[in-house]
């Protein structure tokens, strides 16, 4: 546009010249400051359209880069700005330098919405145009997908690799519950269960028969891959103890190896100070009247039947790792476990189990009679091979992420897709 303007004037400039008749050059003459004024206003509005394109920009790859950290980290709204900011500190350079950004976190939504500005003075479309600055850009990312995944079965193949019985009902809403079984009972519910969920997937069929969901079940879905599957396994050393019971009083627990298994039962009392608990050739189990309790705590199961039974009337709060190998988790089973090892969530008062369950190789059975589970928890997500929920519970599994410092793991809080939505 300014060559075409320049290439205008000069054109006209060199037909007028020499014309010495009449008041043409004089008439030129008086018309050139308006033609350079013009000129001068295309420059402006050059000079902004390039700024905006800059912010805009800058503001689109930021939104996108909060959103991929809204989805791997704690969520936390400190996190996320600093990454924002991080961004655009190294996109916007040289006369960019001084525009600045702001950020707006939304973790219902899962968006991230981002806006550059910037201050200039034009030379000539200020006075004609006030709205030309400051320079304006806006950009809003959203995780889309499987955003938020609360179960996984990942048995591939066989029958009721995910079964619900007995007035069994799961509450997870705004979050997706997927088998990966692609057999024509993949996933069962029956007798009076049901579930409330975003979505509820099976790789293969699903058998319905006096259950009732929220939304219509979806089969034949893609299999949803292991988001855990290249986590590995926390490393550890020698025994800390071994056989470790402990029935009665009021107990502090420090992180460490226990080996042979670790019982808390009677009326015992337990808090679990902050670490990972590695629980090896043996059970960790929780029942009775016991009370156990821990933040930022995580439990690593491994060996032979280093298995989890949470049972009889304990009650149970516990909050997962926050950084570390075992960051976002909270029961970790060995993958070297046998296929089919059985765990157990059967506790009466089992409130709060913030992080992820994963077991790779191992099942999970939640059936503590007419009971509500993991309803205090900020977010509960389970991955396991097969699990059976029977016997009346109520399994709330929430997705309240930035209520805690436990992080989502890559592929729970989001599948990675982000999108730009506006």
């Amino acid at each position: 546009m300014i060559k075409l303007l320049n290439g205008l004037i000069v054109s006209v400039f060199q037909k007028l010249w020499p014309d010495r008749r009449g008041n043409i050059a004089l008439t030129f003459a008086c018309a050139l400051p308006a033609l350079l004024g013009t000129t001068g206003v295309a420059i402006d509005f050059a000079t902004f359209t390039m700024k905006r394109a800059t912010l805009q920009s800058a503001a689109d790859e930021a939104a996108v880069a909060g959103a991929k950290q809204l989805s791997l980290a704690s969520s936390t709204d400190a996190v996320i700005s600093a990454a924002v900011n991080g961004f655009l500190q190294n996109q916007l350079t040289g006369n960019d330098s001084a525009a600045t950004g702001t950020s707006t976190i939304d973790h219902a939504k899962g968006t991230v919405a981002v806006q550059v500005s910037e201050n200039w003075t034009p030379f000539f479309a200020q006075f004609i145009n006030a709205s030309i600055t400051p320079v304006v850009a806006r950009a809003t990312a959203t995780l889309q997908g499987e955003s938020r995944m609360c179960i996984l079965s990942l048995n591939g193949a066989e029958s009721q690799a995910f079964r619900m019985m007995n007035n069994g009902h799961v509450l997870a809403t705004g979050c997706g519950v997927f088998s990966n079984s692609a057999d024509a009972k993949g996933m069962v519910l029956q007798n009076n269960s049901s579930i409330t969920a975003g979505i509820i997937c099976s790789a293969g069929g699903i058998s319905a028969n006096k259950a009732q969901t929220n939304v219509v079940p979806q089969t034949d879905c893609a299999p949803v891959a292991d988001p855990l599957a290249t986590r590995p396994a926390p490393s550890f050393a020698g025994c800390s103890q071994t056989n470790t019971v402990i029935s009665s009083g009021i107990t502090s627990l420090a992180p460490g190896v226990y080996c042979g298994g670790l019982k808390v039962s009677g009326t015992a009392t337990v808090t679990f100070n902050p670490g990972t608990y590695v629980i090896k050739d043996g059970p960790f189990t929780i029942d009775s009247n016991a009370k156990a309790s821990g933040t930022n705590t995580a439990f690593y199961l491994t060996g032979p039947n280093a298995l989890l039974n949470l049972t009889g009337n304990a009650t149970i709060n516990f909050s997962g790792a926050e950084a570390g190998q075992m960051a976002g988790l909270l029961f970790f089973a060995d993958r070297a476990q046998a296929d089919g090892s059985t765990h157990v969530i059967n506790a009466q008062n089992a409130q709060t189990l913030t992080g992820t369950i994963y077991f790779p190789t191992g099942d999970l059975r939640i059936d503590p009679a007419s009971a509500s589970v993991s309803g205090n928890s900020a977010y509960t997500a389970i991955i396991v091979n097969r699990i059976r929920i029977e016997k009346g519970p109520t399994l709330v599994m929430n997705t309240n992420y930035g209520a805690t410092n436990v992080p989502v793991p890559v592929g729970v809080r989001s599948s990675g897709t982000v999108v730009l939505t506006n």
